[in-house]
């Protein structure tokens, strides 16, 4: 408590004007967070849609909205008091002083990590082929443009649900299950893999979709899901959601954009 405590107005309004502060910051960041979702998902899906953007722009648009609002909310609601969330974007929103140094040692480490992860289930998925199912799309099979707009929006949108909303959930309902008062490494780890469980499942359908749901189809699918959740997930928590965005875009850069880019060379 301030030395002003209850004794002085001045001591009120400087908390009042904290409180505002504080949600001001929270609905900007509520904003950026839905506003980069929705702007980079429409811009995936019109891309490699073969319906018209007018078609699919009203009902992508609702649908984005009802699953990235909520969770984002919630993620930045829940997080906040857990210590889990958006501590670099916050900082650059408020233009802390020390925003920019933490933005470079973060850069470094995810994209560091993001890269070396892309690139073994890179070459996993070579030494792998003969016993995968034939119909599994290849690598970079949406060209270098879609490849690029699918790793931004898959970058952003997946770890603003999957990790700010689902892992930061988990997290805190176990610790409020067990009464623990802070998140301890066993609930975080926890939440990580529960999370990159749930990341992994929501690429089954597209697999489906592809007619490559076979079990060694599936079981490839979640396990490199899953590997690339914890890896995301341990960002997120250790680093925050910035950190666990360019990861997961620098996995996918390499998955969807340099094979693109290298059958093209090869093709000329």
């Amino acid at each position: 408590m301030s030395q002003c405590g209850h004794r002085s107005i001045p001591g009120k309004t400087q908390a009042i004007g904290g409180t505002t502060r504080t949600l001001h910051t929270n609905w900007l960041l509520l904003l950026v967070l839905v506003s980069l979702t929705l702007v980079t998902q429409l811009a995936s899906v019109s891309y490699t849609s073969t319906q018209s953007f007018s078609d699919i722009f009203l009902p992508s648009t609702v649908a984005l909205l009802v699953v990235t609002v909520p969770l984002a909310a919630l993620g930045l609601w829940l997080g906040s008091k857990i210590g889990l969330g958006t501590p670099l974007l916050t900082a650059l929103l408020t233009r802390s002083p020390d925003a920019r140094r933490h933005l470079g040692r973060d850069t470094r480490l995810a994209i560091g990590l993001g890269l070396s992860l892309g690139l073994f289930l890179w070459v996993l998925r070579i030494v792998s082929a003969q016993i995968l199912p034939p119909d599994l799309p290849d690598l970079g099979h949406r060209g270098a443009v879609g490849g690029l707009l699918v790793s931004i929006s898959a970058a952003i949108g997946e770890e603003v649900w999957l990790r700010l909303g689902v892992m930061t959930t988990l997290a805190w309902l176990i610790m409020r299950a067990l009464g623990q008062p802070a998140l301890r490494p066993q609930v975080a780890w926890t939440a990580i893999v529960m999370a990159a469980l749930g990341f992994g499942a929501i690429h089954l359908p597209q697999l489906a979709a592809a007619g490559a749901a076979t079990t060694i189809g599936i079981t490839a699918t979640m396990l490199g899901n899953t590997l690339v959740g914890i890896v995301c997930g341990w960002l997120f928590w250790q680093r925050g959601l910035i950190a666990a965005i360019l990861a997961h875009f620098s996995i996918d850069v390499v998955l969807h954009v340099l094979p693109a880019l290298l059958a093209s060379i090869d093709g000329l």
